[in-house]
């Protein structure tokens, strides 16, 4: 059973990775859309928290700089 952490943590970093994934898509960028399909798989695959709320963070970080 994951803690409330894990879960909200999971809910936000899965809402994110799905918005970059569907706008990337939208706009035609490989980039964003990899991000966001990475922001997923985390949200899926990793079980501590700290761990899931870092990468989620730096994965958001990198998402919102990329410039193209």
């Amino acid at each position: 059973m994951p803690t409330a952490s894990v879960f909200f943590g999971s809910l936000i970093v899965g809402a994110i990775g799905l918005a970059a994934l569907l706008y990337g898509k939208s706009v035609g960028s490989v980039v964003k859309m990899v991000l966001g399909a990475g922001m997923l798989a985390c949200s899926y695959l990793i079980t501590e928290s700290w761990l899931l709320w870092t990468s989620g963070a730096v994965l958001t970080l990198v998402l919102m700089s990329w410039k193209e």
